[in-house]
Order: C-alpha cells, then sequence, then structure tokens
C-alpha cells in the first residue's frame, strides 16, 4: 500500500481518528474505548472490516477505506436510491442490488453503485409488483420487497448473466476487445504488448490516465469484452485480482485469473497469490476486469518480452473456451 500522510494508522490521534472509531461501530466493528487514538484494538477491528469489504487487508485507513467506511453507513431505507449523477453508493444499493438479484431482476454486478443496470432491475420490480414504475427505490418498493421474504442466500441471476454474456460472445466468434490499463507508469511495455495482441486479431485499446474512474468509463463507453490493468509496484509480490464482494463474484474476472495464473506462473520463480477484491477499477467497469500486480518493478522489465506472448495465450485461450476447468 502507498504510504500517504493523510492515512490514519498505528500512534495517530486526534478527531478524525475519533470519527474512524465511531464509523468502525456503527459498521459492526467496535474498536476499544480509547476513541482518540489508533491502538492496536483499532488496527484489528480495521483489518476486520478491509477483509469484510474486500480490500486490501493493512490496518491502515486510507482513502479507499475511508470511503468503504462511509457507505458502509446506509442502510436499505435509509434514503431514496435511484439513478442520477454522480451515481449512488453505499451499501444499501448493495443490499437492493443482492435483493433484486435473487429475485431474477439483474442489476449488474454487486457493487454498490447504484447504475443503469439497477435502475433496469428497479424498473423490473416495480413493473412485476403493480408498482408506479418511476426508477426510485422508496418505502413502497421497500415495503413490496420486504413481503417477499429474504431471499439474499440464493445466487444473484446477474452471475449466470454475465456467464452467458462471454459463453455467447465466444460462440460467435467475435474478434475479442481487450483494454490495457497503465496504472503505474509502463506505457512503453503496454504499447508493445499491444502491438503483439493487435496481430493476433485481438481489437486492444491502451489506457494511461491518472484517474482509474477514467479506465472504467472508457471501457464501459466501448464495450470492451476485458479489462487488464498493470500495477508495478516496488515490493516483492506476484498477484492477480478480480472483482467479488459480499453476494457476487465475477465468473468471468475468476475465470480468466486461472488462465492469466497458468501463463505468467513459469515466467517466476515464486508463487502468484489470486485474490477476489473490491478494488475501484474492478467495481467500476462493467465487464470481467482484473490488475495484475508485479513487483519488484526489476521483474516486471525482466519479463517484458514473455509478458505479451504471456497475455495473448491467456486471451485467445480464453476467449475460445472461457469455462474449460469448470466443464472439464
Amino acid at each position: 500500500m502507498e504510504q500517504d500522510t493523510n492515512n490514519l494508522l498505528l500512534g495517530k490521534e486526534g478527531p478524525l481518528v475519533e470519527e474512524l472509531h465511531r464509523m468502525l461501530s456503527n459498521a459492526g466493528f467496535p474498536a476499544g474505548n480509547e476513541m482518540n487514538i489508533f491502538s492496536s484494538d483499532t488496527e484489528t477491528s480495521l483489518r476486520l472490516f478491509q477483509e469484510s469489504r474486500r480490500i486490501e487487508i493493512s490496518g491502515i485507513c486510507d482513502q479507499r477505506t475511508w470511503d468503504a467506511l462511509l457507505e458502509a453507513g446506509y442502510r436499505l431505507g435509509d434514503r431514496l436510491l435511484y439513478f442520477g449523477h454522480p451515481m449512488l453508493r453505499g451499501e444499501d444499493v448493495s443490499e437492493l442490488q443482492r435483493a433484486m438479484g435473487s429475485l431474477g431482476f439483474n442489476p449488474g454486478k454487486v457493487d454498490g453503485i447504484f447504475g443503469p443496470d439497477t435502475q433496469n432491475a428497479v424498473e423490473l420490480f416495480q413493473r412485476n409488483s403493480g408498482l408506479v414504475v418511476d426508477s426510485i427505490f422508496g418505502p413502497n418498493c421497500l415495503t413490496a420487497l420486504k413481503k417477499l421474504g429474504n431471499r439474499n442466500e440464493q445466487q444473484s441471476v446477474a452471475i449466470l448473466q454475465e456467464r452467458e454474456r462471454i459463453i455467447s460472445k465466444t460462440q460467435k466468434g467475435e474478434v475479442p476487445h481487450i483494454a490495457l490499463g497503465d496504472l503505474g507508469g509502463f506505457l512503453a511495455l503496454l504499447s508493445e504488448s499491444a502491438k503483439t495482441l493487435r496481430k493476433a486479431h485481438i481489437t486492444t485499446d491502451v489506457i494511461q490516465h491518472y484517474d482509474i474512474s477514467e479506465h472504467a468509463k472508457h471501457c464501459n463507453k466501448h464495450s470492451v469484452d476485458l479489462y487488464i490493468g498493470l500495477y508495478p509496484i516496488q515490493k516483492r509480490e506476484k498477484s492477480i485480482s478480480y472483482y467479488a464482494a459480499k453476494g457476487f463474484e465475477s465468473p468471468g474476472g475468476a475465470s480468466f485469473t486461472q488462465f492469466l495464473s497458468k501463463e505468467l506462473t513459469p515466467l517466476f520463480d515464486e508463487k502468484i497469490d489470486i485474490h477476489g477484491r473490491s478494488e475501484q477499477i474492478l467495481r467500476e467497469t462493467r465487464m470481467p476486469a482484473v490488475i495484475l500486480r508485479i513487483g519488484p518493478t526489476e521483474d516486471l522489465v525482466r519479463i517484458a518480452p514473455q509478458l505479451s506472448l504471456a497475455l495473448k495465450k491467456a486471451i485467445l485461450t480464453w476467449f475460445s473456451n472461457p469455462f474449460e476447468e469448470e466443464s472439464s
């Protein structure tokens, strides 16, 4: 994790730490009695919260963790939920998405963001429940939902439909459309990889932007099939992350991670870790997405010539049979 002077960590004191303790307690992770001191109890509670939200478990309250704590303060019914700009985010939206998905109304991935897919799911729910179809989830919708009982343990229809969408794409024999995201200053390396992929008839975009949300906007706008973000880091780590949250795991992201890991493992003398995470780019993209972390950066430079070929083989193999291991 990158250190930031604004991060809250062990030993910090003050009103922000008090607010951190309040939010942790409201989220169900109380952190002891010393409200204005970031203690070892605070660190333990924060780690448990981070684990529950599928974000990096560091025991440090960075901006991503703070945002997750703010979103955790909302419960379904606390406010009206509707599609707008900026889009509403929160645990209440995640609750709504899990409920809609379990009832067969596809809200897209359970990402806690009230986007167009969630709006469509609410409209279908209202229409099927005999309610006014206004795309707003309010008290009447909540009452109708409660009458149906708790079905959140059922698998979301969004998982099945993501699988079907990917399989349909591969069966049609369409040209894959990939986006490579530069998340750490290796544009030249990704540009070389893009050349290799294009020669293999894989439509490839290279995205370089400091704002990760712009990566997601590009992919969503251009209906990209798969996003691969490269994140060079200084510490020793080899990992691939795909999107997962409570009640949802991206089947496409999870399966491609296995294909990519298989191709990359021979390039290193160490294990490649696989994580289901709720990171920003994984959360905001509407297609399967993965983040590849390779550190230290010298290791990335060393395998640069082989990386392009590994990406090409993983992508082509995945598109030929994306759920091969499950069907064999």
